[in-house]
């Protein structure tokens, strides 16, 4: 790391190693000020670690690899807080195929993992070190849709409540968002559809508002974002209104990928790929979570994902296909994106997490 470091601030990237010359997760000292990082150098060699999450209190980083041959598996980090690098606590099966999202409740006691290619969602317990347990539970998906993107079943993200009290589960080939109740010995129960959306729109990934208030879920299929109101009491979703990513007249191929709040709970922001690569920005309604459209940022490649700098300044965008990362400033009172960004490279990357030291 260089001398970026010395804020405690560093940022995560996740990579395809089947694309070389990419080896694993990258690692970078950020700058919140001008939203640059050192040179992103490979902090830990590891196959296709596409999705990395942090705990919420432990120096620790957590990741989804392998492939759909040998086995996908989830791997433990111990982050040095001073340097950002990663050394390897502890990994654990996590069953036949790739995972491809990764998440830990808030209370850092569980991770929970969903599988695109093999559908099926699994959990693991989270010791007191920060290393992983033997898989608790799993849960398999069997529902699919009309669109050919939609053959077999497709959880592609398990993501908890602010709350902490339920997980939700986005399946694209079921056009469904599944609630799951988490046990105290890490497992997975209590399975309910908590919302069924248009057919063939292929929900993605999902945000919440920081006030948890609103669920937003990005479709994949349709290019839209829907924006649910959320009960804590009951973990259900009532549908308030769905609001396109891509222009009225678009007629391309819709290819939507990952949707985030910013945390002053003011702006949203969705990615597209394929025909239209951008970044769409919101403006939020704070009383009903409704969206009004903002700006389209376009001049990307393969916009997979994106994550918010923790202090609301920055958007760091990974461009699998141009093997760089574009870093946008947000401007505080409108929530536009503005050009130039600054690019730095890192190879097929597809993922960015953000970790500060405490």
């Amino acid at each position: 790391m260089t001398s970026l470091a010395t804020s405690g601030q560093f940022v995560y990237f996740g990579t395809y190693t089947r694309k070389p010359p990419s080896r694993g997760i990258y690692a970078a000292g950020f700058d919140e000020k001008v939203g640059a990082t050192s040179e992103p150098t490979l902090a830990a060699e590891v196959a296709n670690p596409t999705f990395l999450a942090t705990h919420p209190t432990l120096p620790v980083l957590y990741a989804v690899g392998g492939d759909d041959k040998t086995g996908g598996v989830v791997l433990a980090y111990a982050i040095d807080p001073k340097s950002g690098g990663l050394t390897l606590i502890n990994q654990v099966a996590d069953g036949a195929t790739n995972g491809t999202y990764i998440s830990v409740t808030p209370d850092g006691r569980t991770v929970l993992t969903a599988h695109y290619s093999g559908g099926y969602l699994q959990s693991f317990p989270i010791r007191a070190d920060g290393s992983l347990g033997e898989c608790a539970s799993r849960v398999e998906h069997t529902l699919t849709g009309k669109h050919p993107q939609q053959s077999a079943p497709h959880p592609h993200c398990i993501k908890v409540s602010p709350d902490g009290c339920f997980a939700f589960a986005a399946d694209l080939a079921a056009d469904r968002i599944f609630s799951y109740r988490i046990t105290s010995e890490s497992k997975l129960a209590d399975s309910k559809v908590a919302a069924a959306l248009a057919e063939g729109c292929g929900v993605r990934h999902l945000a919440f508002s920081p006030d948890a208030r609103f669920m937003y879920a990005i479709n994949e299929l349709a290019a839209t974002v829907t924006v649910f109101a959320y009960d804590a009491a009951s973990g259900g979703l009532r549908e308030i209104e769905t609001a396109p990513t891509v222009p009225p007249d678009f007629s391309g191929r819709r290819w939507s990928a990952e949707v985030a709040m910013h945390r002053s709970g003011k702006f949203l922001y969705a990615s597209n790929r394929a025909n239209d690569e951008s970044i769409a920005a919101f403006a939020v309604d704070p009383a009903s979570g409704r969206l009004a459209f903002l700006q389209r940022m376009g001049g990307l490649a393969h916009p997979r994902h994106f994550a918010i700098s923790p202090d609301g300044g920055w958007l760091l965008c990974a461009n699998q296909d141009a093997n760089d990362v574009a870093s946008f400033r947000i401007d505080a009172t409108t929530g536009k994106l503005a050009q130039p960004a600054k690019r730095f490279g890192v190879p097929a990357c597809v993922c960015v997490v953000f970790w500060l030291a405490k």
